[in-house]
């Protein structure tokens, strides 16, 4: 007969549960969950379907040690004499039953969920095993909303865009007239690359009453990179009906004339009179020369562009490989694709606010240092 020790058992103590979504159009609850195991300490989120309560807990548990085995990289062969047991199950399968079935009997209802306050509180609980001070769901809904913001904002300054857009998801569902929220979730959003979201969430800010000079320019900016032109020019005319004398806005109003083929200089010469030398930072770090729509280029070799602009071509050339300059380059090509109006446009621009002299200069200094600085609004 066998003694205990040649069958040792790994432990599960599960520290945390929280509802991440409820999804009454595919019968989904979405969980995310804390837990340690022989591995170590995991986050993670898992799907149930709901059905009854009893089915949907042990499915839970199921999925949580299988997760655990696998991370704990204990293979599934009898020969190791190993298994896994949730150390704590009979303290938290209750209180995981019960919000499973809590779900169920709101989702059986007919009262608008978006108005039913035990939904809410549903979407936004979670329960801590191990400190129940920690507890979402013993907290008043300010408190919550609270956490949320605060949880959000600090993924956010590491870059955990996914992650922050769920807590300011639960912070919106708690006060969805916050037009803080609309707007941070915009930036996840813009971060992530979802545009046509973050251009909703903007603009759902801006109509809740959101007068940050930000949340304009960063509506705008996506509108300009998407070429809709006419859609960033009202962004901006809006945010100088608030801000009349802002130098950025004017600047970028410009840069969006320039695009549509207008007259951008007077807009240029505007915010240059206000403030000259934040109007040359701003120039500098977001006019943008080459045409976002595309369309046919009039190309021009490096040596007629040096007759062209009157800069020598070993100059031209140092401009374009720190993109500096309005620039093309193909990845299985070393050749630069220059557009004779862009670079018109660019030295015009550069000579009129006494740019030129400081760009070459600065240049030549920089020479050999990081050659892709400044590319990310010239690519």
């Amino acid at each position: 007969m066998r003694g205990k020790l040649e069958h040792p058992r790994g432990l599960i103590e599960l520290i945390s549960v929280e509802v991440e979504r409820i999804d009454p159009e595919y019968s989904e609850l979405w969980l995310s969950f804390e837990y340690t195991c022989p591995g170590g300490q995991y986050k993670s989120a898992m799907v149930l379907p709901i059905g009854n309560s009893k089915d949907m807990v042990n499915f839970f548990f199921k999925e949580l040690i299988a997760e655990a085995k696998h991370l704990s990289e204990i293979e599934k062969n009898d020969a190791l004499s190993v298994g896994l047991f949730v150390s704590n199950k009979t303290d938290t399968m209750l209180t995981i039953k019960n919000l499973c079935q809590r779900v169920i009997e709101v989702l059986n209802t007919d009262e608008d969920l978006s108005e039913n306050r035990e939904f809410i509180d549903l979407c936004t609980s979670g329960f801590h095993f191990k400190d129940p001070s920690k507890s979402l769901s013993s907290m008043d809904f300010d408190d919550r909303y609270r956490i949320f913001m605060s949880r959000a904002t600090e993924k956010m300054s590491q870059g955990y865009y996914t992650i922050a857009a769920d807590d300011l998801e639960k912070a919106n569902i708690l006060c969805s007239t916050s037009p803080l929220i609309h707007k941070l979730l915009g930036v996840c959003h813009r971060e992530l690359g979802h545009l046509d979201l973050a251009i909703d969430m903007f603009n759902e800010a801006l109509d809740l009453g959101d007068r940050e000079k930000e949340t304009y320019l960063y509506l705008s900016e996506i509108y300009f990179f998407l070429n809709e032109m006419e859609n960033a020019k009202d962004v901006l005319l809006e945010m100088l009906d608030e801000y009349p004398d802002d130098v950025r806005a004017t600047v970028e109003l410009a840069n969006i004339e320039y695009q549509l083929d207008r007259d951008y200089l007077p807009l240029l010469d505007k915010a240059f009179s206000k403030d000259p030398d934040l109007t040359k930072n701003v120039i500098m770090q977001t006019f943008v020369f080459k045409k976002v729509g595309g369309g046919k280029k009039n190309r021009i070799p490096i040596e007629e562009a040096s007759r062209l602009v009157g800069i020598p071509a070993h100059a031209i050339r140092q401009l374009a490989q720190s993109n500096r300059i309005p620039v093309r380059a193909f990845p299985d090509n070393d050749e630069l694709v220059l557009d004779e109006n862009e670079l018109k446009a660019w030295a015009q621009v550069y000579r009129r606010y006494n740019l030129l002299a400081d760009d070459l200069e600065r240049t030549e200094t920089q020479q050999g240092g990081d050659t892709h600085q400044g590319m990310a609004l010239l690519s």
